[in-house]
């Protein structure tokens, strides 16, 4: 021992710092990268007509111009193997 003595203040303290060092663990590991697919990959097509399935009314859709799943810009109008309503 150290010859310092064990105060209720000490013992009190020991689950806040295990606690506090348990949180910082997960914050040193890095998120995995997501990427998107490819229009290629993903089947994308461009179509001139307004149907019932394009990119528009998908679940994944960004408008303007974006998709959460396909990379590069799409149109409200465009299809792919991805879609979901």
């Amino acid at each position: 021992m150290t010859g310092k003595a064990i105060t209720r203040r000490c013992l009190m303290a020991l689950p806040v710092l295990a606690a506090g060092g348990a949180h910082a663990a997960p914050a040193s590991k890095q998120a995995p990268k997501i990427t998107k697919a490819s229009k290629k990959l993903a089947g994308y097509i461009e179509k001139t007509d307004d149907s019932a399935q394009s990119c528009g009314s998908c679940h994944f859709y960004l408008a303007p111009f974006d998709c959460i799943v396909v990379e590069g810009p799409v149109s409200p109008w465009g299809y792919c193997n991805y879609y979901a309503d």
